[in-house]
């Protein structure tokens, strides 16, 4: 594989794809089951000659109205993941590349592109939650044990900007991704390099 290239891994987006898909099932069946339990009239028991007294109202307070909606944003979050990876794995391409002393990166990612290599300020592999800013827990904490990724922060007009790519984004997994890594540090020491020879 070209160290310079990181292709989208179709597998591994489509994996990514499935897993919000469910979620955004689940989110959305439980509002759906949370509004029909709300608008359902409540059950009533006739016997002649008898009185029951009327049904307690369901306790609505804030946490119980605000259910549904959260339910809702988090089902629409899970479908706009559904979407890009959905699309990296429909359209595959390119997620990043180096060229001419520049880095590119998928508009995805939502970072600068062109990133000048003199501007990373840093790159790092490493197990996920290693990497600078992979906070989180619980069940997010143990997934970031299984998988790799790649860290690069680099200088913009803003200040400093960062971006992350996962082994399982990519063709060839870790192993492209620390060829990458090994490719982009060697521009980077060949930059450095002819900077200080010109301003000599």
């Amino acid at each position: 594989m070209n160290p310079s290239i990181l292709h989208f891994s179709r597998a591994g987006n489509l994996g990514k794809a499935l897993l919000f898909a469910v979620f955004a099932a689940a989110a959305f069946a439980l509002a759906w089951i949370e509004h029909a339990e709300r608008i359902a009239p409540p059950p009533t028991i006739g016997l002649p000659g008898l009185q029951f007294p009327a049904p307690a109202h369901r306790d609505d307070d804030l946490l119980g109205s605000l259910q549904i909606p959260f339910l809702l944003l988090l089902g629409s979050a899970s479908l706009f993941y559904v979407g890009r990876f959905g699309a990296r794995v429909v359209r595959g391409g390119v997620a990043a590349r180096i060229e001419g002393h520049a880095l590119y990166l998928h508009a995805s990612y939502g970072a600068a592109s062109p990133v000048p290599v003199a501007d990373i300020a840093e790159v790092i592999v490493d197990r996920a939650d290693r990497l600078p800013g992979e906070g989180g827990g619980g069940a997010a904490r143990i997934g970031a044990r299984l998988r790799h990724g790649l860290y690069l922060r680099y200088r913009s007009e803003g200040g400093d900007r960062e971006v992350r790519l996962f082994d399982n984004d990519v063709e060839g997994g870790v192993d492209q991704l620390r060829r990458f890594a090994g490719q982009l540090d060697a521009w980077r020491r060949s930059g450095a390099r002819m900077t200080r020879e010109t301003g000599r």
